[in-house]
């Protein structure tokens, strides 16, 4: 059979496919990945729901289709054990992906239709949102929040906030692990620049911005002060990650 006759997804830079997958591993053990033509993208949540990724990878394909990954780490493995400079296809069959070339093949299968749910998320209504406030943070800023941690280990809680500059002009953005709810914690704040909006404490569970900090990379952050919705944004190439966090009690 020719490869005009299949459905392949035609995977041209294995590593931002392997990055894709190695995003959505930290966050889900499985996920559902909509093939939409020229694209691949899922929504997915952690084990507490209170942490969502959306993620996007341009891709070619030319056909739509719906795959059920059952563990995404496992998927991840097996691509990572084939290593061509040629364009990787992969055939998606009814129930498995196959991929045949270099001497190897390998047979994945797939969970069938409606064994995964996506998290109950109006992903339309965030991107409606108007977030109250944007501002950016490096991959410096969130390693040194994270040598910060090694200290403020008696909480699971960073605020987000500003106060006024000392110097005049503006405003400070703050990141402080702490925990207000509780007396005596030890603490540690760390300054993110000069800014031009105000912004009351918005505390967020610490372990999601441990793991962004895993991946690397700057991120656009927006907050939305009625929802308490709070997201990091970051585009590599073709991938395009967006984690959307709700925010915690004081």
């Amino acid at each position: 059979m020719s490869d005009q006759n299949v459905n392949q997804l035609k995977v041209k830079s294995q590593d931002e496919f392997l990055g894709f997958l190695k995003s959505l591993s930290k966050i889900s053990e499985s996920a559902i990945i909509t093939v939409d033509r020229e694209k691949i993208s899922t929504l997915i949540a952690d084990d507490t729901g209170t942490l969502i990724l959306h993620a996007e990878l341009d891709m070619e394909s030319g056909f739509f289709d719906t795959l059920n990954v059952p563990d995404v780490r496992k998927l991840t493995s097996v691509i990572d054990t084939v290593r061509t400079e040629d364009e990787l296809k992969i055939t998606v069959n009814s129930n498995n992906l196959e991929y045949r070339g270099n001497g190897m093949k390998f047979k994945y299968h797939l969970f069938d239709e409606g064994f995964l749910t996506k998290p109950s998320l109006n992903l339309g209504k965030i991107n409606d949102f108007k977030f109250d406030v944007v501002f950016g943070i490096d991959q410096k800023q969130l390693s040194m929040i994270a040598k910060g941690s090694t200290f403020a280990d008696q909480t699971n809680k960073i605020y987000l906030y500003t106060e006024a500059n000392e110097d005049g002009g503006g405003n400070v953005l703050r990141a402080e692990l702490t925990d207000k709810a509780r007396h005596n914690t030890d603490n540690f704040t760390l300054g993110l620049g000069t800014v031009d909006f105000d912004l009351e404490p918005v505390p967020i569970n610490y372990d999601n911005i441990r793991m962004l900090t895993c991946l690397g990379g700057a991120f656009r952050v927006s907050v939305n002060k009625e929802y308490g919705v709070v997201t990091f944004e970051c585009r590599d190439g073709n991938t395009r990650l967006k984690y959307i966090l709700s925010s915690l009690t004081a």
